[in-house]
């Protein structure tokens, strides 16, 4: 059926006056509602127990049950549906009544149509606001429920261990890790398993944005702040009150907004661009990266004290080729996904599949995987996915070259298998394996909790 023709929301018009009644099912009509019409308050109540309604539009003084009985009945039965008072004896005490009541509106007849219509297109966008955000407070976070995320392999299950303590502690988090790792999810995850669940997770993501947009759209601006600036703007440190700040990408910020931010850290308060007056805030920051911040901090493109206030609680998230034992559950995760959305038949990896799959390198992580088990779902021939269904870049397969057999290296497996070798060197004395690689004992130990490297012997014991 064409679109414009679909009937967008069924609307409950509840008038004695069949003549007003008609002209203003006509109106509403012009906006493709559905309308239901009654003449009397007991008929309204007895359809609104027989069907739901997006919105209800109904006189006050009516035979059988009033429009102030109507209202209550409303509110004690179908709380969020919005309802609409028009009436030919309205007084101000009565339409302040009505609106304490519960009531969206309140409109006095001779009504002026247009402005009515502007009213239902009004409310019923403000049910579909609450109904966002009833889904994103209530149904969302079992996305982000610590048992659903895969985690079979050690150095996820260490993750995740992390992830569930810093959860509760409400600290500011530093996740780093590759592009595609699953950062943002698991900022998410810390968020809803918090404290501060029932409030905002406001995501920045500081790569995106020029450094004046960024300050603006971090901090918000008073009107008339700079060009184009044509009204004044909530900020989103400030929206993200009560809740969690999410900084994606924190390594791209220039030198000035990292300034600022840390500043705004440190008082818990937010100055808009181009006002005087502070705001006090309570927002915990998570914060991510796949830029080495401790190298950035070694050559002055990061600040170190804003380094320090970001990595209270660090979570170095591995690249998915050090995590082979998640490599076929995520597949098989997101096969199942995409073919119960796309509602093809129930496609199967081939064993050919299932060992490209954990043979490929993965440069592109979590994110190249699904998007590999997207399009294999969406594209294979039959029943069953084969290799060649997944796209995979012969580039990033493992291969033996002319170097002694070795895999192909990317710099941070050097820089892991370096900081290996200098720890068995040194007998796990970090100061001499620091001294071997010339780096501060401090930035040996940022490493290794990134690499998520630690003592053979202490995993042993811990493993007990």
């Amino acid at each position: 059926m064409d679109e414009s023709l679909r009937t967008r929301h069924q609307i409950l018009l509840v008038d004695d006056d069949q003549e007003a009644r008609q002209i203003l099912a006509e109106a509403l009509s012009m906006d493709n509602h559905g309308v239901v019409e009654a003449g009397r308050g007991d008929e309204a109540i007895a359809l609104l127990e027989k069907q739901g309604f997006h919105l209800i539009i109904t006189d006050l003084r009516m035979p059988g049950a009033s429009g102030e009985e109507l209202l209550a009945y409303v509110e004690e039965h179908l709380p969020g549906t919005p309802v609409i008072i028009i009436t030919g004896y309205g007084t101000v005490d009565v339409a302040v009544e009505a609106m304490r009541r519960g009531a969206f509106d309140f409109q006095q007849k001779p009504l002026n149509l247009e402005h009515l219509r502007l009213t239902v297109r009004r409310a019923l966008n403000k049910v579909q606001l609450n109904h966002a955000v009833d889904y994103l407070r209530h149904e969302q976070p079992y996305i982000y429920h610590l048992k659903a995320l895969v985690a079979q392999s050690p150095a996820m299950a260490k993750v995740l261990t992390k992830v569930a303590r810093v959860a509760e502690a409400d600290v500011t988090v530093l996740l780093t890790g590759e592009t595609g790792t699953g950062k943002s999810l698991l900022a998410g995850t810390i968020h809803a398993n918090s404290p501060r669940k029932d409030a905002n997770l406001v995501t920045v993501n500081c790569a995106a944005l020029t450094e004046t947009l960024l300050e603006s759209e971090l901090f918000g601006h008073e009107k008339g702040a700079f060009t184009g600036a044509h009204k004044a703007r909530v900020g989103r440190i400030q929206q993200a009150h009560g809740g969690t700040l999410f900084l994606d990408e924190v390594g791209d910020m220039s030198p000035a907004t990292q300034a600022k931010t840390l500043r705004a850290i440190e008082d818990k308060e937010v100055q808009p661009i181009g006002g005087s007056r502070s705001i006090k805030v309570d927002v915990r920051i998570i914060a991510a990266t796949n830029l080495d911040l401790d190298l950035a901090v070694s050559e002055g493109r990061f600040r170190e004290d804003l380094f320090y206030r970001l990595s209270v609680a660090p979570i170095h998230i591995p690249p998915l080729r050090r995590r082979k034992e998640d490599l076929l559950p995520l597949a098989e995760m997101f096969r199942e996904k995409f073919c119960r959305e796309t509602r093809c038949m129930d496609r199967r990896f081939s064993e050919e599949a299932a060992l490209a799959i954990q043979d490929y390198r993965w440069p592109g992580n979590i994110r190249e995987l699904r998007n590999s088990v997207e399009r294999a779902v969406l594209f294979a021939a039959g029943e069953i996915i084969q290799s060649s269904d997944l796209g995979l870049s012969p580039h990033a397969q493992k291969k033996n070259g002319g170097n002694g057999g070795l895999p192909t290296l990317d710099l941070k497996e050097l820089e892991r298998l370096a900081v290996e070798d200098a720890l068995q060197r040194s007998d796990w004395v970090q100061s001499r394996a620091a001294q071997m690689l010339g780096i501060s004992p401090r930035a040996l130990s940022y490493k290794l909790d990134k690499l998520g490297l630690s003592h053979p012997g202490l995993e042993a014991r811990r493993r007990r």
